[in-house]
């Protein structure tokens, strides 16, 4: 599409959407033709469409066993994924908008500081890790929580050979979440199932409780990703 066909379909003057193009194109999410000067879709997204077809696609298919899962440890269980340096969570007892601005209206929390966000940063690549805090250093929300990417790293590894991660007080100080990854593929994990409680309901010991539950939970959401025909 021209600049003029698209400020004309969106009902905003052609400066206005030549800024808003200006800021997609160098982003990578539209791409303008260097001969005539038209729009088209980027590589970007693509990514972006890929990442929200597989949360609804996750969220429609786990809702059951996440759902028993919550109901066998009196907890709600959420789905996570990674928004840049941000975790969302996912209620799949609630209908969730994937759609337009849905998907900015969801809940999100620091990855680095809570355990569901902790959980996704471990499985990505340590590149990708490092791109995200390059220019904005880790927050200290609370006195426990990891405040450099070493930190994260070496968290990381630690989540890698438990299989989950348990934090206590790392987001604020009143609660605490547990968490575990989902495979979607072997070694791939880019979602996550989680508990966020208060810390006086969900100790160690509750936690460690907690963790066969939520980790049959995500077997079962993968097996059925990879699935789709068994999805209900």
């Amino acid at each position: 599409m021209s600049l003029a066909e698209i400020a004309k379909a969106e009902g905003m003057n052609r400066s206005t959407a030549f800024g808003h193009l200006a800021v997609l194109v160098r982003h990578g999410y539209v791409r303008k033709d260097g001969d005539d000067g038209r729009y088209t879709l980027g590589h970007k997204i693509f990514r972006v469409a890929d990442r929200v077809t597989l949360m609804a696609t996750l969220s429609h298919a786990a809702r059951g066993m996440v759902l028993r899962a919550g109901t066998a440890l009196g907890e709600i269980v959420f789905i996570a994924a990674l928004d840049g340096p941000q975790a969302i969570e996912i209620d799949p007892s609630r209908p969730v908008d994937f759609g337009g601005a849905g998907l900015m209206k969801l809940p999100r929390r620091d990855a680095h500081a809570c355990g569901s966000g902790q959980v996704l940063l471990a499985y990505r690549e340590r590149a990708y890790v490092q791109s995200l805090y390059r220019d904005h250093p880790p927050a200290a929300l609370t006195p426990k929580t990891p405040r450099s990417v070493r930190a994260i790293f070496d968290l990381s590894e630690r989540i890698l050979a438990d299989g989950y991660r348990y934090e206590q007080g790392e987001f604020d100080a009143a609660t605490a979440t547990i968490a575990v990854p989902v495979f979607v593929s072997p070694g791939l994990s880019r979602f996550a199932l989680g508990i966020t409680a208060p810390s006086n309901r969900l100790t160690a010991e509750r936690a460690r409780e907690a963790v066969p539950v939520l980790q049959a939970a995500a077997v079962e959401a993968a097996r059925q990703m990879r699935d789709p025909d068994d999805a209900g």
